[in-house]
């Protein structure tokens, strides 16, 4: 089993503290390390001396140091841990404040990358590891053990939360302040933490977001795995509204949840910790006086992410029922007399049972008639077992408390407050919504008309060789036309020829550039009243799809007031297909600065462009994006360079190319034809369909980091009176692998097409793209019986090995640095 390389922060085999001062490490040591520990006393005026490092082998590297050390003394003490070699440094704030804290960040980020080692902090709160007993940091109390980790960019916040927490007997699976990130970034840790079994969810608190490609990556793939809310400082009215709507669009692209303020937080933190997950936004409210749910109901109502449920006939009957006279059987549904824990059930069975409620709300306020602990007895025992989500709130603090902290420790969140409660209902939906956003699978789809790029570029080429950064109207057009824009461009005169309603309002498509976020893409009202409704313009990072374009015009409040009810079908389309061929010019002209296209207006047909222009930047891009990795863009797009027109020896076309969202349908049948055989042999069991889950994970590919390649034929469909459909043949992935170095590969081809080189072309075309990923290795456990998938990794010059682990199973692997062809 490889190691991650952050084993060494959260799971050390050995430490060594270097510090003045005792640490809880020190006093309080998990069993498993106190063996494997050390600690290097740093006193004033005498040389720091290393003490012998017990459980260390001369040729094994120091998993990690612990330093705590006035800052003078911070290079000193870093020479002297040199020798040891250690693969993590972990650096807490000292009393002293350092006179340059930049300096000693630039020091420090040096020291790392010299010494290939992982750097935390400065001025970093810590590790916590609970159930491991591992208590890395200065704070002298242990985090609960739980199943959501928190990750956060300011010490203060984390202590703060870790307080409020213990007040709330809710525990963490990690803890982890960043402070100032020397050497280890927020990809990384979300990397680990994807893969970190005792981590159900994950909390992350941002004071900067980051611009690279590699944090909106490992986002992407720790969303698709687990749920991931983010609560980031700086969305004040006086922000940067476009970075922090290009910031939004991300956590969307990615599946993931943001919220607004601090105290919103503490019930995602709560909430994610749930098992249950609502399969929609409709909510019940069920509680025994009118206030509360009036109240949760205005959180619901103000945007919310959530609504109330409406409740079927025959649930309101059956609430009749229940509460006969002394109560309301609407939703909100009420009760006016003593609550008992029978009725309580009796409510939430029927609610529950609704096809149209996807979660339940309780909201209890003290109550002397009623034995509200025995409510809360009986709400411990119902929460865990329901099929839906059970939210509750128990409003007060004297003789409520307890109560919530009993449906607390049995998973069950509970909440002090209606509008909190609301709100992690509303984190739940918002978290239910965007998994859709990021999940979404399209029916298959062709890839259409390959856009002239040569000429496209061959276009900014001339324009810059005249001197000029700004398009004029005609170069822009030819740019558009370049990847097929479905637009006609006409004068304003030539406009007020044609049949076209005065009353349409005037559109517009806007490409700009953020600095951190790279191209996005607007859209919404054009001319004159674009300088009266910018808020109101709706925001996308290329690439889109005609999913995403879709969501784009719709959430625009020009589609709401306007477009909706007016523009025509036929003409709705061509605006959605524009907005994806736009994406494209985005993607593979990484050049072009802006480019506005307004006002757009339609008539019944077609939609008409009668201004455009645009610019370039004033650095041109001296690596095409396709070997580059499109790293101008936030998103990897679509890898369309990949995609090859091949032809077996008698003739017969395939196609090679990256499989795509789309392709989930035309995957399973493919998996499902499998025979018995084939299906053991890759799957090692008698899987007879993908799941789900794993079905995301084949189709949903993040082409910054992995890649999954399909063959394909063409053959007729009965179903549309015999036009071609694609069907898949082959198919080859690759994931990372712990250590970040490698990647595991999987191949599987069908039945009827072994035996005609398919394999072999696959995984030719996996191991280039692997090596431009700048991947170190590639290698795949085999069944030692599987003799046709051994003997073709030996033609293309993988090792073979035993599995020490399980000697039916074989390690292949290559070395990507070795260029010998095969």
């Amino acid at each position: 089993m490889l190691r991650h390389r952050l084993a060494a922060l959260f799971e050390p085999r050995t430490v060594m503290v270097v510090a003045d001062r005792t640490l809880p490490l020190d006093d309080d040591p998990p069993r498993w390390l106190a063996g494997s520990h050390a600690h290097a006393n740093v006193a004033p005026g005498q040389p720091i001396a290393l003490p012998p490092m017990p459980g260390l082998p001369e040729d094994e590297r120091l998993d990690q140091a612990l330093l705590c050390v006035p800052p003078e003394r911070l290079p000193e003490a870093l020479a002297v841990l040199k020798p040891l070699r250690p693969r993590c440094v972990v650096l807490l704030p000292h009393v002293q404040a350092p006179a340059d804290p930049l300096e000693d960040m630039i020091y420090c980020r040096a020291w790392g990358r010299l010494n290939d080692c992982l750097v935390l902090g400065p001025h970093s709160l810590g590790v916590q590891r609970p159930h491991l007993g591992l208590n890395l940091s200065q704070l002298p109390r242990m985090a609960l053990g739980g199943r959501v980790a928190l990750v956060a960019q300011s010490r203060s916040i984390a202590s703060a939360v870790l307080d409020w927490a213990q007040d709330i007997n809710m525990g963490f699976s990690a803890v982890v302040s960043l402070g100032d990130e020397a050497g280890l970034d927020l990809a990384q840790v979300l990397d680990y933490l994807a893969l970190d079994a005792r981590t159900n969810s994950i909390a992350l608190y941002l004071e900067e977001a980051s611009s690279s490609r590699d944090f909106g990556s490992a986002l992407r793939a720790a969303a698709s795995i687990k749920p991931v809310v983010v609560l980031k400082a700086g969305h004040a009215a006086d922000a940067h509204t476009t970075e922090d709507a290009a910031f939004n669009a991300l956590l969307r692209r990615a599946g993931a949840v943001r919220i607004r303020y601090f105290v919103q937080l503490f019930s995602a933190i709560k909430v994610l910790g749930y098992a249950q997950r609502p399969r929609g936004r409709r909510i019940a409210l069920f509680s025994n006086g009118g206030g509360a749910p009036q109240l949760a109901l205005d959180v619901m109502g103000d945007g919310g992410s959530v609504v109330p449920a409406a409740l079927s006939s025959a649930t309101l009957k059956a609430l009749g029922q229940i509460l006969t006279q002394t109560g309301r059987v609407g939703n909100p549904v009420l009760t006016y007399t003593n609550l008992t824990p029978v009725r309580v059930r009796q409510v939430i069975d029927v609610l529950v049972a609704d096809a149209g409620v996807d979660g339940v709300l309780v909201l209890l306020s003290p109550d002397p008639l009623s034995d509200l602990e025995a409510v809360a007895r009986e709400l411990a025992d119902i929460a865990p077992a329901a099929r839906k989500p059970i939210v509750t709130c128990f409003m007060g603090d004297a003789t409520m408390r307890p109560l919530r902290h009993m449906l607390d420790a049995v998973g069950t969140p509970a909440f002090r407050t209606p509008e909190s409660a609301a709100n992690a209902f509303g984190i739940l939906g918002a978290y239910h919504y965007n998994q859709t956003l990021a999940q979404q699978t399209l029916p298959p789809e062709p890839l259409g008309k390959p856009p002239r790029l040569e000429e496209a570029r061959a276009l900014v080429r001339e324009v810059r060789e005249a001197g000029r950064l700004a398009l004029s109207r005609e170069e822009c057009v030819r740019l558009l036309s370049c990847f097929h824009v479905p637009l006609i461009h006409i004068s304003a005169a030539d406009a007020r020829g044609r049949d076209i309603d005065d009353e349409d309002l005037p559109m517009a498509i806007r490409v700009r550039r953020d600095d951190k976020f790279g191209p996005y893409i607007t859209f919404g009202s054009g001319g004159q009243d674009a300088l009266l409704s910018e808020s109101n313009r709706t925001l996308e990072l290329p690439p889109l799809n005609r999913y995403l374009a879709r969501q784009l015009v719709q959430r625009s409040t020009l589609w709401r007031k306007a477009l909706s009810r007016r523009l025509q079908p036929a003409v709705y389309e061509i605006l959605l297909e524009s907005l994806e061929h736009i994406s494209g010019l985005v993607s593979d002209v990484p050049d072009l600065l802006s480019l506005t296209i307004d006002p757009l207006i339609s008539d019944d047909t077609h939609l008409l462009a009668l201004g455009v222009r645009g610019a370039l930047s004033r650095s041109p891009m001296l690596v095409l994006p396709e070997h580059s990795g499109y790293r101008h863009m936030a998103i990897h797009p679509y890898p369309r360079r990949l995609v090859q027109a091949k032809a077996f020896k008698n003739g017969q076309p395939w196609l090679l190319r990256p499989i795509r969202p789309e392709d989930a349908e035309i995957l399973q049948t493919f998996i499902r034809g499998l025979s018995d055989e084939s299906r053991y042999m890759r799957f090692v069991s008698m899987l007879r369909e993908l799941t789900p889950r794993m079905l995301e994970r084949y189709t949903r590919i993040d082409y910054d980091r992995e890649l999954a390649l399909v063959a394909t034929v063409l053959v007729p469909n009965p179903e549309h009176r015999g036009h071609p459909r694609e069907e898949i043949i082959g198919f080859a992935h690759y994931l990372r692998n712990a250590d970040g170095r490698g990647a595991e590969y999987a191949l599987v081809i069908g039945d009827a097409w072994q035996r005609h080189g398919l394999g072999a072309q696959l995984m030719r075309a996996l191991i280039e793209a692997a090596r431009e990923q700048g991947l170190a290795y590639i290698d795949g456990v085999v069944l030692a019986t599987n003799r046709p998938m051994l003997s073709l990794m030996a033609h293309l010059g993988f090792r073979n090995d035993v599995d020490s682990e399980d000697p039916t199973m074989r390690r292949v692997w290559l070395d990507l640095g070795d260029t010998r062809q095969h």
